[in-house]
């Protein structure tokens, strides 16, 4: 009787902890799961328990989610989450509409949201030096794909050392969806990967590849090497692994090369948001990357007409 008694307590306790069943369409169920088969997936209700066939899943977070750092509005800059492995067309549909437009005067790229407060990722070279910043969300609403502009874009934080940068929308009135991250970073050199990136504007494009380099060395930066395609406006966009986490962030390709592109580890990304005050974006500061003024006249370079204009006594 004890036994029974000290099973059932136990039961009790572990019930606390629910996983997240995401079925085809958008539902979610939180609830523990009991019991995985071949063919259906038992949750608990509490009041009842469910039988799920497994066709009608589309992903279960089977592990409980892990918030980043939390600014003082108490909501997470971005999540951290053990999914169970989906098929890249299953974490395409979850996650195409975390992947945004990002337009400037001189170009577009690629990013990603991180949270639901609008704050996303993108490459700092594809908003070095510019001023408006337009965001564009890609909704899907049944089988129509609507554009949402959002013009009021902050810059948040730049590091232009690891080529990222964080914005934000503000004034939206549209869902986000936003990316997860790995707890810790265990890749290796074959396993499977995709990227989702609007290039040369075409949005929401997936393409599928391996990781084929896990420490490739330029300049000073280990980078991920992979060979899923990616062009021009693919910059800033997310790359996944096989659970729809994201590993990394697209930044770089060889046009005259097939399948040797690059990508800045996700770890980069999760440092500037666990640590975004050092990396604050400052308008009026010069060394923020957003003005980039000339730099001074060597003394020695002086004509005589610019000493005078200069109003500087020289040696």
């Amino acid at each position: 009787m004890k036994t029974v008694y000290a099973l059932l307590l136990f039961a009790a306790v572990t019930a606390v902890f629910a996983d997240d069943v995401i079925l085809k369409g958008g539902a979610k169920i939180q609830a523990p799961v009991l019991k995985n088969t071949d063919g259906a997936t038992v949750v608990d209700l509490g009041f009842d328990v469910l039988r799920i066939p497994k066709d009608e899943i589309l992903a279960t977070y089977e592990d409980e989610a892990v918030e980043g750092t939390v600014p003082s509005d108490t909501n997470a800059l971005y999540n951290i989450q053990v999914p169970a492995r989906i098929t890249t067309a299953e974490a395409a549909e979850l996650y195409a509409p975390s992947v945004a437009l990002v337009k400037t005067a001189s170009g577009l790229g690629s990013g990603f949201f991180t949270n639901k407060k609008g704050y996303l990722i993108t490459n700092f070279h594809v908003i070095a030096g510019e001023k408006k910043i337009s965001v564009t969300q890609f909704i899907q609403e049944n089988k129509i794909l609507r554009r949402v502009v959002h013009k009021d874009v902050d810059i948040i934080a730049t590091a232009p050392f690891h080529d990222l940068a964080v914005l934000k929308i503000n004034n939206f009135d549209t869902e986000i969806t936003p990316v997860i991250f790995a707890p810790e970073e265990k890749m290796s050199i074959g396993e499977a990967v995709f990227a989702i990136g609007n290039p040369l504007g075409l949005e929401r494009t997936v393409t599928e590849g391996v990781l084929s380099q896990t420490h490739r060395n330029f300049g000073g930066i280990l980078y991920l090497q992979v060979d899923a395609a990616v062009n021009p406006g693919n910059s800033g966009g997310p790359l996944f692994n096989a659970r729809g986490q994201v590993i990394g962030v697209i930044n770089m390709g060889v046009p005259t090369m097939e399948g040797l592109n690059f990508a800045i580890p996700a770890r980069h990304s999760k440092y500037i948001l666990d640590h975004i005050d050092a990396f604050a974006y400052d308008a009026t500061n010069p060394e923020s990357g957003f003005v980039y003024p000339d730099a001074p006249r060597r003394p020695g370079k002086f004509t005589s007409d610019q000493k005078e204009k200069s109003n500087v006594t020289l040696p």
